[in-house]
């Protein structure tokens, strides 16, 4: 079966696509139980507010690219089974988050959705506060940020190789997804499965039609229904939903004057070959600035040239290996 395009199965458009109204929400609390102690392969001491502006600043366009008003929000779990650099196995959990729009999607970390969603508010300076000291730091960041479909037809994507962020920009729903004869319910919803290849990894989604948008997690895409679960052949890297509500905060990305823009191919065979030792890889002649500073939870982070450096917790397992 030639690539699935949500178009040709749904018989609409992928940019001018209709979410149902009744369509079924998953409630969930404000947070995830483990959405602020969530690790990932690359650690870095985050906190929310770092990450928050004032509704000004989120509201100007010089400083964030606007793609459209929010209407779901779909959180997921990111598990990655790796070992530790002593040789012992372990998984790493992470939360990120899937804002839909109208014509497309934006997935992040959930520390960055909640940011925005407090960014985008009228609250006031003493509810923010209050939001602000109920939530801990996390040590560990989902660092790339994925649009999809904005433009129509492209996928964009951000991410972090040692000390160059970088962006690239990939066709949306290029996945050749194989549907197969499985069919299951998970999460409330009736979901069917389909194999795909992507990055050099195959690719195992469970998607449902009840939800008739062709986005999913990271940039799994393409197929005519939400992707609510994905797992990859090797048992490597998973993602599943833990919560679909709505929501209105905006799709918007924080502009960055130092980002570059690349071919994928190359961004991806420099971040496989820098992440595992990233201070490694940077020539001592690019440094201008090398700062350490002590983060709230006690640690030390090394910046430079003005980019939080990224290392490792445990063995580095990439997404993508192509």
């Amino acid at each position: 079966m030639k690539r699935m395009i949500i178009a040709a199965l749904l018989g609409c458009s992928v940019a001018g696509y209709a979410i149902a109204q009744n369509i079924q929400v998953i409630r969930a609390s404000s947070a995830p139980k483990n959405a602020v102690n969530a690790s990932s392969m690359a650690k870095s001491s985050t906190s929310l507010d770092e990450l928050v502006v004032s509704k000004g600043d989120f509201n100007d366009s010089k400083v964030y690219e606007h793609f459209g008003a929010g209407q779901y929000a779909a959180l997921y779990d990111y598990n990655i089974n790796t070992k530790t650099k002593g040789g012992d196995p372990v998984t790493e959990t992470y939360v990120t988050a899937l804002r839909i729009g109208e014509n497309g999607a934006l997935f992040t970390d959930y520390l960055t959705f909640k940011a925005d969603s407090i960014s985008s508010s009228d609250m006031s300076d003493e509810q923010r506060a209050e939001i602000l000291n109920s939530i801990n730091n996390v040590d560990f960041f989902f660092v790339p940020t994925v649009v999809q479909n904005i433009p129509e037809g492209n996928i964009t994507t951000t991410d972090q190789a040692a000390i160059t962020i970088a962006s690239f920009t990939e066709p949306f729903g290029e996945i050749e997804w194989q549907l197969t004869e499985e069919s299951d319910t998970f999460a409330g919803y009736n979901v069917m499965a389909a194999i795909g290849s992507y990055g050099g990894r195959e690719w195992k989604a469970w998607f449902t039609e009840e939800i008739p948008v062709a986005f999913g997690p990271w940039k799994l895409t393409g197929l005519p229904g939400l992707i609510l679960k994905a797992q990859d052949s090797d048992g490597l890297h998973e993602f599943k939903l833990i919560s679909f509500t709505k929501s209105d905060v905006p799709l918007a990305l924080k502009k960055n004057a130092s980002t570059v823009k690349t071919e994928r191919a190359k961004f991806i065979e420099m971040k496989n070959r820098t992440a595992q030792n990233p201070m490694a890889s940077i020539n001592p002649a690019s440094i201008s600035e090398v700062s350490v500073l002590k983060n709230k939870s006690g640690g030390a982070e090394l910046i430079v040239n003005g980019v939080p450096l990224r290392v490792p917790v445990n063995i580095y397992v990439p997404l993508e290996l192509e």
